[in-house]
């Protein structure tokens, strides 16, 4: 029964989460269609994805990647491969993250580089 309800969902919203992903509490997907998330991935808490955001491997034998708590993705975000996306991040539209992402920064650009951190601000 399982299969044939994710499929359903699968074609009906174009969100494919299978029933394995590990996510926290208080996830929020505004405009659906295009979600993909890998089977093994972990997200945490109070996450918010946009349409057409993929997080996933780049290859068979790699890990997933594991998304903290608070993290946003803006549309068509990819998160992609063995990474750490810490708590509080900001993922920009059409970012391509392929390393970790240290906690409480934005990320932008393809691929995605750090543009700021609460440490700038406390800086500034």
């Amino acid at each position: 029964m399982y299969f044939v309800s994710y499929l359903f969902v699968r074609s009906a919203t174009g969100i494919d989460i299978p029933r394995s992903v590990k996510i926290g509490p208080g996830l929020m997907i505004h405009h659906f269609g295009g979600v993909i998330i890998h089977p093994q991935a972990e997200l945490g808490a109070d996450c918010t994805l946009r349409h057409g955001v993929t997080i996933g491997v780049r290859k068979d034998d790699d890990h997933p990647p594991v998304i903290g708590d608070r993290v946003t993705f803006g549309a068509y975000a990819q998160v992609l491969g063995d990474v750490t996306i810490g708590d509080d991040v900001l993922i920009g539209s059409l970012t391509l993250v392929l390393n970790d992402i240290p906690s409480n920064s934005t990320v932008v650009g393809i691929p995605g580089k750090v543009v700021s951190t609460d440490s700038d601000e406390a800086s500034s």
